[in-house]
């Protein structure tokens, strides 16, 4: 992208996303002129429609105006898209997301949080913590703050927060400052090729950092820690383990009150204490409160505004409650992050039972990752799959929700079932004291709710 180029109006196709939506919306704030398209109506088109955005429903070539300086768009837009192709047709530029995000990070010096889990909480806890501190940062995350009651803000701020995706090594686009790199993994199979190629694109990625900026790396994942050395900026270190700069003592967890001790070395630095439950979040806090004490807030004013931070929707999100029975949404949908939410839901729920409720995103995920899933997955009492979310894919033969049910712990109760078994058969299973917890990353945040409102209309009967 040129980014010397002036441009005014541009069009987002499929500007419904979680992620194309912060952007358009930082830069209608901005004083851009923003159209975009996409397939359905949702609250995210609607929210933009509302602040001025002129946003058509469904995707047509009319949508494409002359008077379009640029069009933008996700991985998830192919070049048979019929905007896409007008616009080709017309001349006018198309661009990714993440080179968007790239261009509106030259006026502010951008913290970019990157990792395989984890980096929509810490992305969002470190938005928040200079947020409530006054200094007015730029947000552009992978989730809605409930502190905030959005995923994006613009501010007049130094700095700029935004969630680093590499699901398809876009975030090399990015223009960090500042890099956090929370863990790497193998995931995103249907990009790249292996561990190595993953490797490998996290280290582009903290190449791009400022020669003046910093890095900030998890010491608890060894791929993580495996790059320090590489570091072209300077780097410290985070995590439980021994070898982190800043290190993670003595945590404990009881009910939702999660908290630990931080040091420095041998200095005690001070004492973390959360809402919102498991080690995999004092981890993603104290990263927070590395990168906001690197930028100049102290570990007092971090941490008070951590301690009231309520989370972000869909990680850990309690839908309700209805006779002792409690009901959670998580993003989890990686078999690193599914083991996390689990013994997470185990710490803060020692008596009665723990009930996920999974589905799969993609059908490349499920074919490598299936055993992987299946012992996270067999932490919990009772395990009810989805079919899988294809995520645009399409099957792949002998690749179903089956392949995890038949790897997981005979000992344990796991079936396949419908949406419809969820808020039917599936609730007269249910007890008082059990924890249901509803994983995944495709449509089954739908469900979560459906499931409360059944367990109401039970009881009422």
């Amino acid at each position: 992208m040129d980014y010397s180029k002036d441009f005014k109006h541009v069009h987002f196709i499929g500007i419904g996303g979680i992620g194309m939506s912060a952007v358009a919306e930082v830069m209608l704030e901005r004083g851009f002129v923003i159209s975009g398209s996409d397939l359905n109506e949702s609250d995210q088109v609607q929210m933009l429609r509302g602040r001025g955005a002129t946003i058509h429903v469904p995707q047509r070539a009319e949508n494409i105006t002359d008077d379009i300086d640029i069009v933008v768009r996700s991985t998830a837009i192919r070049e048979n898209n019929v905007e896409y192709q007008t616009a080709a047709a017309k001349g006018i530029p198309v661009v990714h997301r993440s080179e968007m995000l790239g261009y509106l990070m030259q006026q502010q010096k951008a913290i970019c949080v990157a990792g395989s889990h984890g980096k929509t909480t810490t992305s969002s806890m470190i938005a928040l913590a200079l947020e409530k501190n006054g200094l007015d940062p730029t947000i552009v995350v992978g989730g809605v703050i409930s502190d905030i009651g959005s995923n994006a803000k613009n501010g007049k701020g130094e700095w700029f927060v935004a969630e680093a995706d590499e699901s398809d090594g876009s975030f090399i686009n990015l223009l960090p400052w500042y890099a956090v790199i929370t863990n790497i993994e193998e995931d995103h199979l249907d990009h790249y090729k292996d561990i190595i190629e993953i490797r490998e694109s996290f280290k582009q990625f903290l190449n791009k950092t400022n020669p003046q900026g910093r890095c900030l790396l998890c010491a608890d994942n060894d791929e993580s820690f495996g790059i320090a050395s590489q570091s072209p900026v300077p780097m410290k270190t985070y995590g439980f383990h021994e070898r982190s700069q800043y290190r993670i003592k003595n945590h404990k967890q009881v009910g939702m009150k999660n908290e630990a001790d931080i040091y420095n070395g041998d200095r005690f630095i001070g004492h973390l204490e959360l809402q919102v439950p498991g080690k995999h979040n004092i981890a993603n806090a104290t990263a927070a409160v590395v990168t906001c004490m690197d930028v100049g807030l102290t570990f007092e004013e971090v941490a008070s505004v951590l301690k009231e931070y309520k989370g972000t929707r869909r990680r850990f999100q309690l839908q309700g409650t209805v006779n002792d029975i409690a009901v959670y949404d998580d993003y989890a949908h990686h078999p690193t992050e599914i083991a996390a939410t689990l013994e997470a839901a185990r710490a803060m729920h020692d008596s009665g039972r723990v009930i996920a409720i999974f589905q799969p995103h993609r059908y490349s995920r499920t074919q490598f990752l299936a055993t992987s899933f299946a012992a996270a997955l067999s932490q919990a009492d009772a395990v009810y799959l989805l079919d899988v979310f294809p995520a645009g894919e399409l099957p792949i033969e002998g690749v179903s929700s089956q392949l995890i049910v038949d790897q997981i712990d005979p000992g344990k109760h796991a079936q396949v079932v419908n949406d419809e078994y969820l808020t039917s058969g599936f609730i007269s299973t249910l007890e008082p004291g059990d924890l249901v917890l509803v994983l995944g990353a495709g449509s089954i945040w739908k469900q979560a709710p459906l499931i409360v409102k059944a367990l109401e209309e039970r009881s009422a009967e």
